[in-house]
C-alpha cells in the first residue's frame, strides 16, 4: 500500500473504491487501545472535550474514542460507510458529516484536538494543514496515525514469501519493507513540519501481533481494493496464502502503529 500523499485523481477515486467494500472495510486490525489512551492523555481529552475525527470510514476508531465522553464530529466522504458506522454507533452521540474534509465548513478554533486514522495522506496539501489549524483551538492536537506491517525481507522466509503473494495478487494492505520507513518516518514529519503552522511532532510506536489464518488473511486483504479482483485471481491468492499458513503453522505479523502527534503553533 502507497502511504504517501495522494494526487487529486487518486483522491476522487478512493471515495467510490471505499464505498464498494464497506461490507468487507472491517476486516483490518484493530487500534492499539495504547494509542488510544496515549493520545487521550496526552491531550489532555477530558468528557466534554471536542474531537473532529478525519476520514472515519466505518468508525473503527472513532468507536475506540466513543465512550469517553467526548463531542466527536466525523467527516467522511463515503456515504456507505457513514451508513455503516453509524449503525455500529448507534447508541452513540456522534456527528456524522458527508463530505470530503477540504470541503467541510469548518468552525473556527472550536475542536481540541483532530484525529485521522488511516486516512490522512488523503488529503490535499497544504489545504488539509491550513484548515486543521484554522479549526483547532490555541494549541489543540493534530494526531494522525497509521498501522503498517513492515516486512523484512533478507532474514525472514515468511516475510519474504508473503511479500511477494502480497507484490503478485497487487494486495492492497498497508505495507512497506522495513528498509525504507526511516525515510517514510522523516517524509511525514519534513511535510508537518514545513507547513508552517504545526510542530515537529512526537513519533510515537505501539504494536500488535496476529496469527492469522489463511481465511483471516484472505479476508484482511478483501478490505481494501483487493475485494474487487477477478474471482480467479482472488481464489489463486487464497491457495498460496493457504499453503504459506499450513508451512508457518499461521501466517505470524506485527503492526507498528505509528502516531506523528504535533501541536498547532
Amino acid at each position: 500500500m502507497d502511504l504517501n500523499m495522494k494526487t487529486e485523481s487518486e483522491r476522487q477515486g478512493a471515495v467510490q473504491g471505499f464505498n464498494e467494500i464497506a461490507e468487507t472495510y472491517d476486516n483490518k486490525p484493530d487500534y492499539p487501545e495504547e494509542l488510544i489512551q496515549i493520545i487521550i492523555n496526552k491531550v489532555n481529552l477530558t468528557a466534554g472535550s471536542k474531537l473532529l475525527e478525519i476520514g472515519s470510514g466505518t468508525g473503527r476508531a472513532t468507536a475506540q474514542f466513543a465512550s469517553f465522553e467526548f463531542e466527536i464530529v466525523c467527516v467522511e466522504p463515503g456515504i456507505d460507510l457513514i451508513e455503516k458506522a453509524k449503525a455500529k454507533l448507534k447508541d452513540k452521540d456522534i456527528k456524522f458529516i458527508a463530505s470530503r474534509f477540504e470541503e467541510y465548513s469548518a468552525p473556527s478554533e472550536y475542536f481540541d484536538a483532530i484525529i485521522s486514522a488511516q486516512a490522512f495522506h488523503w488529503i490535499s496539501q497544504p489545504l488539509g494543514y491550513e484548515k486543521c489549524s484554522k479549526t483547532l483551538k490555541k494549541g489543540g492536537y493534530l494526531a494522525p496515525f497509521w498501522y503498517i506491517e513492515l516486512f523484512h525481507d533478507r532474514d525472514v522466509d515468511l516475510d519474504r514469501e508473503l511479500w511477494a503473494i502480497i507484490k503478485k495478487y497487487d494486495g492492497y494492505v498497508s505495507c512497506m519493507q522495513v528498509a525504507n520507513y526511516a525515510n517514510r518516518m522523516e517524509s511525514v514529519t519534513s511535510k508537518i513540519v514545513s507547513s508552517g503552522l504545526f510542530s515537529k511532532p512526537e513519533i510515537i510506536h505501539t504494536y500488535s501481533d496476529k496469527n492469522y489464518t489463511a481465511d483471516d488473511y484472505f479476508n484482511y486483504l478483501s478490505s481494501d481494493c483487493f475485494a474487487k479482483k477477478p474471482d480467479k485471481k482472488k481464489q489463486a491468492c487464497y491457495e498460496e496464502l493457504t499453503q504459506l499458513s499450513d508451512k508457518y503453522n499461521g501466517i505470524k505479523r506485527r503492526y507498528t502503529c505509528e502516531l506523528y502527534l504535533t501541536q498547532k503553533i
